[in-house]
């Protein structure tokens, strides 16, 4: 059987999200998914946040990421384009869970968001949409 403390659920949905075309067309380039509030923007960044379920790290384990797209540091980010690259990172997330598995890689039987997500400025006043899900996912079967 598997482990799922090696799952690193934060790992999983940015490499996710990097190769997702869709999304890599709205952020205006690759390179703008990861784990941290850094140039090029606009951008997404994925937090894994308190919340979920490991019940023992034995097979299925629940893990809450925020999303958050990010705008420019000046504020020239339009905010419709925000709003559009936030949504566009959202259903991308949701399409995980209808992947085929791939041997060898976790496996993710469910993506729901946990709340409908929404405009929240950064304190700098930066753009900032936010959002959390959860991911629900088993460790490779082969």
């Amino acid at each position: 059987m598997g482990d799922l403390a090696i799952l690193d659920p934060e790992e999983l949905a940015v490499a996710w999200l990097s190769g997702h075309a869709e999304l890599t067309r709205a952020l205006g380039g690759p390179g703008r998914v990861g784990a941290r509030n850094t140039p090029p923007y606009p951008r997404i960044r994925i937090t894994q946040v308190p919340g979920g379920s490991a019940p023992g790290w034995r097979w299925t384990a629940t893990f809450h990421l925020q999303v958050e797209a990010l705008g420019d540091l000046d504020r020239s980010t339009p905010r419709p384009l925000l709003r559009r690259a936030f949504a566009t990172a959202i259903k991308a997330l949701h399409e995980l869970a209808e992947q085929a598995a791939v041997p060898g890689r976790p496996v993710v039987t469910a993506v729901r968001a946990l709340s409908a997500g929404g405009w929240l400025p950064e304190p700098t006043g930066q753009a900032r949409y936010v959002a959390v899900v959860a991911v629900t996912a088993h460790p490779p079967t082969e």
